[in-house]
């Protein structure tokens, strides 16, 4: 038996398909809902057991309002799938609400988006898809040998006004455990959501055993944040053997930064010396590996197009805790073509 974790290539923006051999789990949904429609059919799934959502960004969550959501579910459904549970990021229910609340009048996009939360809530009633709001809880999803905990954000954090429209503050973090295995997923955690769940880590030795992990999905797609000092400690702590970057080629944000680059390279370094072996990979090229500081300096867009690095990254799991991956590229011949960062070349300034 054994659980994949595969990471697809969406440019800049997150989505993950945990298949083990009873159980069907996605994690975000890109930035095009159509690319993981398509890529379920391909491979032939009708049935998912849960979707999280980690936070209402698009590029998470690819959707303008809950409107587009439902016209998306329709579309799973009439193709014959289901979908057992949908969790939902904090917040979505409440910002339909308000958006319905300061509309004036019943105008159509005022009557669509009723129509679209009577229907989320006719097949929450209906069990035809149960809906809830991902909050940290001590009590992982269960389904035979995987387990996923959610472990970020913590209900009283959410509700503390400061942090009203920081959405990357309060993504879902997830830990993923098959057997032996863990992956640690960290969404577009950053600054004081960042430093309040690295607090919870380093509360208790259950909780920092808990953070530990195989795998971890770098935050924000190679963002630098501003505490980055904690973000490496956090890395740190968790200690994992490969870590993965969901960034896009073309993204216009800098991404991977080069800050994020030396961090993990000089956790790579770290471990070397403990003879670990850590490795980091992305799923495209982007122009921090493509060129140098100096060109860096004056560009104010990415790569002129995509091109994969890794492309669709998996993980192969086993309840043992041996694990292997494979990439849809030739990985280390792409990498030896430029000056790549996970081969230790990369020129960040």
């Amino acid at each position: 038996m054994t659980c994949e974790i595969v990471f697809l290539p969406v440019g800049n923006a997150d989505c993950i398909a945990i298949h083990s051999e009873d159980a069907l789990v996605i994690v975000d949904l890109g930035n095009k809902s159509r690319f993981i429609y398509k890529w379920l059919q391909q491979r032939n799934f009708h049935k998912i057991n849960r979707i999280y959502i980690t936070h209402k960004h698009r590029d998470h969550f690819p959707f303008t309002s809950l409107i587009r959501l439902v016209e998306f579910l329709e579309l799973w459904f009439n193709s014959g799938g289901e979908i057992e549970i949908f969790s939902l990021p904090y917040g979505v229910y409440q910002d339909a609400i308000e958006k319905l609340d300061s509309q004036i009048g019943k105008d159509a996009d005022h009557r669509a988006l009723e129509d679209a939360l009577k229907s989320l809530n006719d097949w929450d009633q209906s069990h035809k898809v149960r809906f809830v709001e991902a909050l940290c809880d001590p009590t992982p999803y269960n389904l035979s040998n995987l387990k996923i905990y959610t472990l970020h954000p913590r209900s009283i954090f959410t509700a503390t006004q400061k942090h009203k429209g920081k959405i990357n503050e309060i993504s879902v973090v997830l830990r993923v455990e098959y057997g032996k295995f863990s992956a640690m997923l960290l969404a577009d955690l950053e600054n004081d959501g960042l430093a309040d769940y690295l607090s919870v880590v380093k509360s208790s030795m259950s909780a920092t055993g808990q953070a530990k992990a195989n795998i971890v999905k770098i935050p924000h797609h190679g963002a630098y944040p501003k505490n980055g000092d904690e973000l490496k400690e956090l890395l740190t702590l968790i200690d994992a053997e490969l870590a993965v970057l969901s960034v896009g080629s073309t993204n216009q944000y800098g991404h991977v930064q080069p800050e994020l680059f030396k961090a993990l390279i000089e956790l790579k370094d770290n471990k070397d010396k403990r003879l670990d072996k850590f490795k980091f990979i992305c799923t495209e090229v982007t122009r921090t590996c493509k060129h140098s500081a100096s060109d860096r300096a004056t560009m104010t867009k990415g790569l002129s197009k995509v091109e994969k690095c890794a492309g669709e990254i998996t993980i192969i799991a086993e309840t043992s805790g041996k694990w292997t991956w494979k990439t849809e590229t030739d990985h280390e011949i792409k990498v030896a073509s430029f000056n790549a960062a996970c081969d230790g070349r990369g020129d960040f300034g």
